[in-house]
């Protein structure tokens, strides 16, 4: 599957008030295109998804805190990981979507590879963690899951090289946040 399938496919299981914090580049474009709208759009904050998801869901315990971040994004912000694991907000909902490319940037790879993603979130002690590829006709079920869990959940999706070709988001960042934070409120 390709990211903005996976993305396209999180419509259907998430609520209109629900936040969702998307990574810069292409899934940041994609999530303005295929979810509801005024969401944390992340422009060039690479490596900063998580660290700003934790933040909201430790603030807005009774909201719904959803992640998408890529996994150039997921390596830069890598330290962040164990702090979510520390405190374990059973409001956040990290989805990592691996192409093993900085796709937005050209293409160039990741060191993703490397890393062993079940026995790594495995290690961190928590309760929802799954990796696996992302295929079709089982992505309903693995989402459901996934944003169900009612503790802290990662979900690593492999997925294939794609793109959709998309303007950028025409909010500036200063205009989300005040969008963000006037729904939060």
């Amino acid at each position: 599957m390709k990211g903005y399938e996976v993305i396209s496919s999180l419509k259907h299981h998430i609520r209109e008030n629900e936040v969702v914090v998307s990574s810069n580049g292409n899934i940041s474009r994609e999530a303005y295109n295929l979810l509801p709208k005024n969401q944390v759009y992340l422009r060039g904050s690479m490596g900063l998804t998580i660290p700003v998801g934790l933040g909201i869901a430790l603030a807005n315990p009774k909201e719904k805190i959803i992640v998408i971040t890529g996994d150039g994004s997921f390596l830069m912000g890598l330290n962040s990981i164990t702090t979510v694991a520390f405190y374990k907000p059973a409001n956040l909902k990290i989805l990592i979507l691996d192409n093993q490319k900085y796709y937005t940037t050209g293409g160039q790879t990741t060191v993703s590879s490397i890393i062993n993603y079940s026995q790594f979130l495995s290690s961190l002690n928590i309760e929802y963690c799954n990796s696996k590829k992302a295929i079709q006709d089982q992505i309903d079920q693995d989402l459901t899951k996934f944003i169900n869990s009612n503790s802290l959940s990662i979900l690593h999706l492999n997925i294939e090289e794609s793109k959709m070709d998309l303007e950028n988001i025409p909010l500036h960042p200063e205009e989300i946040t005040k969008k963000v934070s006037t729904r939060l409120s």
